[in-house]
């Protein structure tokens, strides 16, 4: 039973901690649209500019350009996040200090890719399709650093396609709604401190004959890699309405999607560690099937579009999203040597507010300006993990929307993500316990480019 603990402390509690991205509160990835880009995403439910704000609202079909359009589009992420001030320490044996470097930059420059189609069934009904990635996370930090048994590799993928219905009732209102298949894959690894087990499972003798004797040695540590994937279904609905002539508002909703992961965790055990169990006859630490379950939050967004001059619109956007139901993660693995593991997450709702402005140049160039405050879903430093530092940020766009033809149209947009200074004081829970301190420099750029082609 001790060692089940053990391992517990050392591995489940840290692996699936967080999962997160830098660039939208949570693990939530709002980069779906290179025009909305340069408004920081303000008024995205009541806007018709292209097929790619379908995603935010599928009732903005209808009122789009007529015909076909498909819209193809790319944003290119690179965030910095640096600990500094860092201290990692084993708490259960007396505070020892886990040596290590401070892990780089865990951020990984990433593409995020959109592809959306729009047609017309009929003169009130238009069709789109959207594939999409709405939710990711790649961050890495180097081998050996101080918070190891928190958090090494950290990687979730997902795709989304989303086939929708827009009806226009009136020339003031219409309605949406669409299905979600959404896939998703992540992988996490971090190190196992084989000294901490040895010392909570074996005499202090038979450790220092294994040379495990002193916890927190990055040259005796194990490791462990999680992997899983899943398919689930989701739906989307929205409403478009046009009280004059010179006015939009969109509500838009989308709905939660239960993830149930399957997949592999992968162990390799340290020579002393391996030893030590091979002796002892226990299976702990073996490769096995595993099981998860993480629930996709639900959102919903209000959106405005006023345009106050024939050459000037206003935006502005709130949209809320459901991350308070993320309040553990259960790891359920099928070798029944190895406890089942709970990491609590305690996450909060999130609320995001955004306002922005087009200024139509001249008649084939707009320019996009918006800025928008993202809360952060972690509202405490000790439920804070290196594998997501999450923290209030204030976003700064600009972006410019360039007609090049009667049928093509390219959109630029960039984004500068402001973060605050991030406080971290982290504890794995378990048996075995590591502590991890520090404050995190953070900030994001995103270059995003899109073209539309209408056939």
């Amino acid at each position: 039973m001790r060692a089940k603990g053990a391992v517990k402390g050392a591995i489940l509690a840290s692996l699936f901690g967080v999962v997160g991205s830098a660039q939208a509160a949570g693990f939530a990835l709002i980069e779906q649209s290179a025009s909305g880009m340069g408004n920081a995403f303000a008024g995205m439910s009541a806007r018709s500019d292209d097929p790619s704000v379908q995603y935010f609202n599928p009732a903005t079909m209808a009122f789009m350009t007529k015909g076909m359009q498909l819209t193809i589009g790319g944003h290119i992420v690179a965030p910095n996040a640096s600990l500094g001030d860092e201290s990692a320490r084993n708490v259960t044996f007396g505070g020892i200090a886990v040596a290590g470097n401070d892990g780089g930059n865990a951020g990984e420059l990433a593409l995020v890719p959109n592809l959306y189609f729009k047609t017309d069934l009929n003169e009130h009904i238009a069709f789109g399709l959207g594939v999409s990635v709405p939710f990711g996370l790649s961050t890495e930090y180097k081998d050996g650093w101080a918070g190891r048994y928190h958090a090494l590799e950290s990687r979730v993928e997902t795709i989304n396609v989303n086939p929708a219905l827009s009806w226009k009732v009136n020339e003031r209102l219409s309605v949406g709604g669409g299905v979600s298949v959404q896939y998703v894959k992540a992988k996490l690894t971090n190190a196992i401190d084989s000294s901490a087990i040895c010392r909570a499972t074996a005499a202090l003798a038979t450790c220092s004959a294994l040379g495990l004797a002193v916890p927190g040695s990055a040259a005796t540590d194990s490791y462990v890699k999680l992997e899983g994937d899943d398919i689930s279904l989701g739906f989307n609905l929205g409403v478009l309405f046009k009280p004059n002539e010179q006015t939009s508002l969109g509500l838009a909703y989308r709905s939660m999607i239960e993830q149930n992961l399957d997949g592999k965790a992968k162990f390799r055990r340290s020579a002393g560690l391996n030893t030590l169990l091979n002796g002892a006859g226990s299976t702990l630490l073996t490769n096995t099937d595993i099981q998860a379950q993480v629930d996709l939050p639900e959102s919903a967004s209000f959106s405005a579009a006023f345009q106050a001059t024939p050459d000037l619109e206003l935006l502005a956007d709130v949209t809320w999203t459901n991350w308070s139901r993320f309040k553990e993660l259960r790891i359920d693995f099928d070798n029944p040597a190895q406890a089942d593991g709970v990491t609590t997450e305690n996450w909060d709702d999130n609320w995001r507010y955004s306002v922005g402005a087009n200024y139509k140049w001249n008649s084939n160039l707009t320019l996009r300006t918006g800025v928008a405050y993202d809360e952060t879903v972690v509202s405490d430093k000790q439920h804070r993990t290196p594998r997501i530092p999450d923290q209030n940020r204030t976003w700064l766009a600009f972006g410019a929307s360039w007609i090049m033809s009667p049928v093509n149209t390219l959109d630029i947009g960039y984004a500068h993500l402001f973060i605050k200074d991030v406080r971290l004081d982290n504890t794995t829970e378990g048996s075995i316990k590591h502590n991890l301190r520090g404050e995190y420099d953070a900030s994001v750029n995103i270059l995003s480019v899109q073209l539309t082609h209408s056939f």
